[in-house]
This record gives C-alpha cells, structure tokens and sequence, in this order.
C-alpha cells in the first residue's frame, strides 16, 4: 500500500511563469522559513487551517457568544457546509500516485506549449519525507514525458540527490538575500551557503546546471532590492554555473490572503514595482554575462 502523502493546499493550472509554456502547479503546503514578503501565506503551516473572507460571508450561523476565530470568522460552520465558500479549507492530504495523475492529466496542454508540471510551496524539500514525495511525484510525470520543475529555496538538508536529479528537469532556485547572517535573520533560518553546496550536490548527481537552474531574484523593497544585494547574487549564480535568472519585481496578489488568516503581513501597503522599477536589477545581472528573463517564463 502506497503510503506517500503530503499536504497540499492547492493545483492551479494554466501557469504561464513557473517553468516554461503552459504548466499544471501543485502547490505543498508548509515551509520552514518565514519571508516577510511571502505571496503565499496559506503555504507557511504544515497542517490544513482554514481561511475566511468577510466580503463572502452573509452571517448565516453567527456564534451566540460573539465570538470570533483569529482571522474574525463568527461561525463554526465546517468550511464544507458554507453556503458562500467564505470558508474554505486550505490544505488536505494527498498520495503522491493521486497527486501525479491529476497533473497528468493536463498533458495535452503540456505537449502543445512545450510546458509540463511543476512542484512549490512551501517548501516541497522540507524535510526527508517530502523530498520523497515530490520526487516520486515528479518521476511518475517524469516517466510519461512530461517535463518537470520544482520551485524551491533548496536551502534544506537534501536526502537524495540523485534521486531528485533524475526527477526533475527544472530546478527554480531563490536567490534573496546574499548575507548570509542577514538572509538567517531577516527569513528565519534560509542559509545561502547550504542552498550553493545543496546546488553542488545536485551538480556532482548529474544536473548540467547551466541548463537545468535558473536562479530566481525576487525584487523587494527595503530587503533585497538594494543594488549590492543584486550584484551579489548575480556574481554568485554565474560563479556557480547558473547562466540564466529570472527578475521577479515585488507585487501584492498575496496581501489578501494574510487577512482571511488572521495573520500580520510585514509587508502591506508596499508598492507593487513595474519593469521599469527593476532594470537596474536586470542591468547588474547583464553585466555578469546572465540571461534575464523578467518575470520569469
């Protein structure tokens, strides 16, 4: 009996930037970094939880008492039974055969656009278990033809090696912010030297990583958008071998998201930034010999 299983909170698809062409994303919730400028707060706790918006709610079944749940839901109506869908629960458990054959399943899609499926978070290389996991999941999509990427910090202990080089054609890989003391205190523990020796690793399983990484630069405001801070991160992506990165200027399609969880957002209100705002970060990454893609693709 199949006995991988992970918790994952939801399958977009149709994604047109995480891997190439048209991708199916599965996204596995939990991570053990904390990001102030996360975009997918749902994906920080290992455990389902539930979120509720207030714009959605008619208040059908208001607690007698008064009282309200951490993100202010009134009810205790099971997210199952709300007539609106203004609860909603976020996160269930999945076996990884299950997971792979709903990914599958866009494979036309995949086959037209030269796309495929990839694997985020969270963080889907958090521990041994769901390293795992993601790698039978990419493997069984792997087996059928179909491209595969993983988007991941890769700042965590890695089990096997060999096993997610063969897994995964597309390793998307952050690159936040350079210091490594600042990157542990600003992110609560994402350690740029255990990314770049996991990135060796990956190299010594058999990963070309001039074509099968691109490091991932997200621009943010007052974190890592200052131009030593991009400089730094371009010269170490080349320096290891990496020829290609993605600029990926800050925007806010997660600020929602914080609320309908009860949960404080570091950085609301901030200004979303155009392309225009981050050429100087696509400039300094040029001038190391890189290819940038914005956005990513």
């Amino acid at each position: 009996m199949e006995t991988l299983t992970q918790c994952v909170t939801n399958v977009q698809r149709y994604s047109l930037h995480d891997g190439g062409g048209i991708r199916t994303v599965a996204f596995l919730k939990g991570c053990p970094f904390r990001c102030p400028w996360c975009c997918n707060p749902e994906n920080l706790s290992f455990s389902p939880e539930v979120s509720w918006k207030e714009r959605l709610c008619i208040g059908c079944s208001i607690r007698a008492d008064g009282a309200r749940d951490a993100n202010g839901c009134p009810c205790d109506t099971p997210p199952e039974l709300c007539p609106t869908e203004a609860k909603e629960l976020l996160g269930r458990m999945r076996l990884a055969s299950s997971l792979a054959f709903e990914l599958l399943r866009d494979r036309i899609f995949y086959e037209e656009s030269g796309g495929g499926v990839t694997l985020s978070g969270g963080e889907c290389l958090s521990g041994a278990a769901r390293q795992h996991f993601s790698a039978a999941v990419l493997g069984l999509c792997h087996a059928q033809g179909v491209n595969t990427a993983m988007e991941t910090t890769l700042a965590v202990p890695l089990a096997d090696p060999v096993a997610l080089a063969a897994a995964c054609d597309t390793f998307l890989v952050d690159f936040k912010i350079a210091d490594r003391a600042r990157s542990i205190e600003v992110t609560g523990g994402l350690d740029p030297d255990v990314r770049d020796a996991n990135l060796r690793a990956l190299a010594a399983a058999g990963v070309e990583l001039s074509s099968r990484v691109v490091a991932r630069l997200p621009i943010i405001p007052d974190y890592t958008d200052a131009p030593e801070n991009v400089r730094a991160n371009a010269r170490r992506a080349r320096e290891l071998g990496i020829i290609r990165v993605d600029v990926l200027p800050f925007h806010q399609l997660g600020e929602g998201k914080y609320e309908s969880l009860g949960k404080s957002y570091a950085c609301e209100g901030v200004r979303q930034l155009s392309e225009a705002d981050v050429a100087h970060a696509v400039a300094a990454c040029e001038a190391e010999g890189l290819k940038v893609v914005v956005h990513g693709e």
